[in-house]
């Protein structure tokens, strides 16, 4: 089952609150460098439906039609209009520039080559104004957690749905060639008769090379955070943030 056509599963893991660290993290930076925003793979909406919301001027792009209907309905249910593009994050062009750009969830990790990225940058250097900012997100990755290999199981969450509780577990085979990492997530509750599974990836981005790849394509880091908070990046932080403007 393809894991980004179950747009409601995502949701129920990843949705954060008004008041996450991740939003307040955005919004600061919204302070700092301006608008208009533009979110790249906005998903579900949890960013864009929210700094909406907030009277922030913002819009959004997305590849995926059902997580497209399910942010457009998130934002119907709050009362907000939002601003989404169907667009793809490795070549859009959207007539228009902006003062930030960024990339929210570890969005990023689902671009596969270098030749993607590559392509996902020159597009946000097409749309991004002269003292604008690009702000990308993405794990630090964990050697230990790599390592896993199936079957063994992980446990990922449980979570409350109106059909009962879900629980969801997980499998990864993470291939060093390519650096990406194969994920399957099961998940069952009390009422079904068979356990689901959903499969995606995920490609690792390692300090140093991450770093490259940014200077590589046009931009210099201003900032690297290893989290929300804004705390330098260390060897143990669990995310790479980095803020970063045209070269």
């Amino acid at each position: 089952m393809n894991f980004y056509e179950q747009a409601w599963l995502y949701d129920l893991v990843h949705a954060k609150p008004a008041d996450s660290e991740n939003i307040n993290f955005y919004q600061r930076a919204i302070e700092v460098y301006g608008q208009p925003v533009l979110e790249l793979a906005s998903g579900t909406g949890n960013f864009l439906v929210t700094l909406t919301e907030n009277e922030y001027d913002i819009s959004g792009t997305e590849k995926f039609e059902e997580r497209i209907n399910f942010s457009n309905q998130k934002a119907e249910s709050r009362n907000v209009e939002t601003n989404l593009f169907n667009a793809d994050m490795r070549d859009f062009d959207l007539g228009q520039k902006f003062n930030l750009i960024f990339i929210a969830g570890n969005g990023l990790q689902h671009l596969k080559t270098i030749e993607e990225v590559a392509s996902c940058f020159a597009s946000v250097r097409r749309h991004l104004t002269p003292n604008g900012r690009f702000i990308v997100e993405v794990f630090n990755p964990s050697v230990q957690l790599l390592s896993r290999t199936p079957p063994q199981r992980f446990f990922v969450g449980e979570y409350r749905t109106d059909d009962g509780w879900i629980i969801i577990e997980t499998t990864v085979r993470y291939d060093s060639a390519t650096q990406i990492n194969h994920i399957d997530w099961h998940y069952k509750n009390q009422y079904w008769k068979e356990e689901q599974t959903v499969s995606f990836t995920m490609r690792q981005f390692f300090p140093q090379e991450l770093d490259a790849l940014f200077a590589y394509n046009g931009f210099k880091i201003e900032h690297k955070f290893g989290n929300f908070d804004e705390t330098q990046f260390k060897s143990d932080s669990p995310k790479q943030i980095i803020v970063a403007k045209l070269i």
